[in-house]
């Protein structure tokens, strides 16, 4: 797995007094020695993990300057955002941490209990550290970090569209979004096929396939290189065949210069302010009207967290808080740094914002500005309930077009704006 830095430093931060941290803030001496004292932290046993400590030795590994492939400036800069969430933080929670716990593939057994599968997700609960603050209470902190205050909010969420389309509920959405895919896919391998397309010379081989976009979708090839079947829409390009059984025709014509993957690529691209007929046909689904505040209902619950509570068994023994956090730091050249304002979120403010929301009706709306300007393989949406803008949403291809979509999530500054306002 990979190892963000930064929850291994705020991780070690934590146990350092908050007038040291603010001291630290403007004094670069103090603020260089931190790094030591959050790395002997996280050392300590102070920080637990799982056993074994796969994710504790990735940590350290990672933000140790005798073994990590970082450079300085990226570890402190680092270091200054975990700055910046300890304080925010620590404005919320109040108490120094008695002990920390580092999540991963694995959770600690103190913790374990908190460790959900829900709502289609493996892994509900997306706590990156959990603070034990006193005997049976404990505050889970979902982790981000930014350079700077101006800069964009990284996503909360990443995973597959198709994981917020499971289930009974979605199997009407599911069915015509596939439907959907499948015709928009056949008709670009159909498009590729052509003459002096990057699949002409295969396509020789296949004409009785050619006005079926179910077949040309379903269809799978054999890769040179590892002589594994893939599906043909998934190809790189026609000189990539394993040539079996003739499936390329014998010409004078060589293979196509043009990449067929650059191919699909354009295809997905919106042009023109034009949105590109797959996403377009995405957001006319996600738009019907028995489709919409179901969805919409869907991808908060799954983003927001807003099951987390209820989920969770454990309020007879424990107390468990929860905070959407993002660090806002860095340092120039000369490693001087630029601690910002965190911005914390408690879980509790965000169900009671939604909780006012909620007779509202939702809708997806196409983000032209970023949609457009970008000449990217991917859309962006905004989540609406009435006029407010709840959620910020990326949709894009990582190379297996065979698959949906990746699905890419964060909180608008207007959502963020009213829930610290408190006022709709």
């Amino acid at each position: 797995m990979a190892y963000e830095p930064s929850e291994g430093l705020y991780a070690g931060l934590s146990f350092v007094d908050t007038a040291d941290l603010n001291s630290a803030k403007n004094n670069e001496q103090e603020f260089l020695n931190l790094h030591s004292v959050a790395l002997e932290n996280l050392k300590s046993n102070k920080v637990l993990d799982a056993a074994g400590n796969a994710t504790k030795k990735g940590m350290i590994n990672i933000i140790d300057f005798a073994t990590t492939s970082k450079s300085e400036k990226d570890i402190y800069s680092d270091l200054a955002a975990a700055m910046s969430a300890v304080l925010g933080t620590r404005q919320k929670v109040k108490k120094l941490p008695s002990i920390v716990y580092l999540t991963g593939n694995k959770w600690h057994p103190d913790v374990s209990q908190f460790k959900l599968k829900a709502f289609g997700m493996a892994d509900y609960n997306s706590s990156d550290v959990i603070l034990k603050v006193n005997g049976n209470d404990y505050v889970g902190i979902s982790l981000k970090k930014k350079p700077k205050a101006t800069a964009p909010s990284p996503t909360l969420i990443n995973n597959a569209f198709s994981a917020y389309i499971n289930g009974p509920k979605m199997k009407k959405v599911r069915d015509k979004l596939n439907d959907h895919r499948i015709k928009f896919f056949g008709g670009v391998i159909k498009e590729a096929f052509s003459s002096g397309g990057p699949l002409a010379r295969f396509a020789a081989s296949n004409t009785k396939n050619i006005n079926n976009p179910k077949k040309l979708w379903e269809m799978r090839v054999v890769r040179q290189k590892d002589n594994k079947a893939i599906p043909l829409i998934n190809l790189k390009s026609e000189s990539d065949l394993a040539d079996r059984n003739g499936l390329i025709k014998k010409s004078g014509n060589d293979p196509s210069q043009e990449s067929f993957r650059n191919f699909v690529n354009k295809k997905l691209q919106s042009q023109g302010n034009k949105l590109n007929p797959l996403y377009k046909g995405f957001l006319d689904v996600m738009n019907e009207p028995d489709v919409k505040n179901t969805l919409a209902d869907v991808l908060l619950t799954r983003v927001l967290k807003l099951g987390l509570l209820d989920e969770l068994e454990t309020w007879d023994k424990y107390e468990f808080g929860f905070y959407l956090t993002e660090g806002v730091g860095s340092v120039d050249r000369n490693l001087k740094p630029n601690v910002g304002q965190a911005n914390v979120i408690d879980i509790h403010s965000i169900m009671i914002a939604i909780a006012r929301l909620s007779k509202l009706d939702a809708r997806m709306e196409l983000d032209k500005k970023k949609t457009f300007s970008k000449n990217a393989a991917k859309v962006f949406f905004t989540l609406y309930k009435g006029k407010i803008p709840i959620l910020e949403i990326e949709l894009r291809y990582k190379g297996d077009f065979s698959a949906y979509p990746q699905f890419f999530a964060g909180i608008t500054p207007e959502f963020k704006d009213l829930i610290k306002k408190g006022n709709i």
